[in-house]
């Protein structure tokens, strides 16, 4: 049976497996990428904070995982006034991401079609990473000229070493799970029916939700104390960079070409 409470008009928490279990389901309203804006941000790391107690906590998005904030609503707003929202963006993000590592229980991030830009954030802060077959990584900031967030630099750094880290920010591909797996941002790929993918992530759960729970929560804590420098002071100072870059010309030349689906012209700076 499952229980579902709606915390956000586009964000859902399911409890399954005689509630031994949570989905936190992002859904994609209006935009097809899933993309979100700070109150949605905000319910999330709430509803996490305020979650029943379970062993393991799922986090999935309808249509793909998420492509991150909404450019388009934030191209609507005057470029003085960028900086503002995007910090409120930056803001709400980094208390999503310490509502994650600071669960008492595992949190997998079961990654369907796109998990891009703060979405990416959002995966990495993950315990666990599952990925369908078909689905995609991309850090996507520099395309957009603007610098990452949602811990993205931090997580990259500490999985894939400092050099690889800047190649895939300074030069955004797609990672398929396949590769996303070599390169330790994944655990595994799930070759199924994109249809079947959430019920698969979820049996994995129930797996480890069966087990020592408080056992795993000590074991998070410890792993996180094994990362150089402080996970925080990090997420500040992304946000500080973030709120600056986004009131400048490359930002709003990023953000057009985005959107109008064309190259940047930088050079034009």
């Amino acid at each position: 049976m499952t229980c579902i409470e709606y915390v956000h008009d586009e964000v859902r928490i399911e409890y399954v497996e005689d509630r031994t279990v949570a989905r936190l389901v992002m859904e994609p309203g209006e935009s097809p990428l899933n993309t979100f804006d700070p109150r949605k941000v905000e319910s999330m790391a709430a509803a996490i904070r305020d979650l029943d107690p379970v062993g393991c906590l799922v986090l999935y998005g309808e249509s793909g995982f998420s492509a991150g904030a909404d450019l388009g609503a934030i191209k609507g707003t005057p470029q003085e006034m960028r900086p503002a929202t995007i910090d409120t963006i930056a803001a709400a993000s980094n208390r999503f991401i310490r509502a994650v590592r600071d669960f008492p229980a595992p949190v997998i991030a079961a990654v369907s079609r796109v998990a891009a830009g703060g979405g990416l954030g959002f995966v990495l802060a993950s315990d666990l990473v599952l990925m369908h077959e078909d689905a995609i990584l991309n850090t996507g900031y520099a395309r957009v000229g603007l610098t990452p967030d949602n811990a993205t630099p931090f997580f990259l750094v500490n999985t894939v070493g400092p050099y690889k880290a800047r190649e895939l920010l300074f030069e955004p591909e797609s990672i398929t799970a396949t590769e996303a797996v070599d390169l330790g941002l994944a655990n595994d790929e799930y070759v199924v029916p994109e249809s079947e993918f959430l019920n698969a992530v979820t049996d994995r759960a129930a797996t480890l939700a069966a087990g020592p729970t408080e056992v795993y929560a000590k074991t998070k804590v410890l792993v996180d104390t094994t990362f150089e420098g402080s996970l925080d002071q990090h997420l500040e100072q992304e946000r500080a960079a973030i709120k600056e870059i986004s009131g400048s010309d490359t930002f709003d030349e990023g953000l057009s070409a985005f959107l109008e689906k064309r190259s940047p012209e930088w050079d034009e700076l």
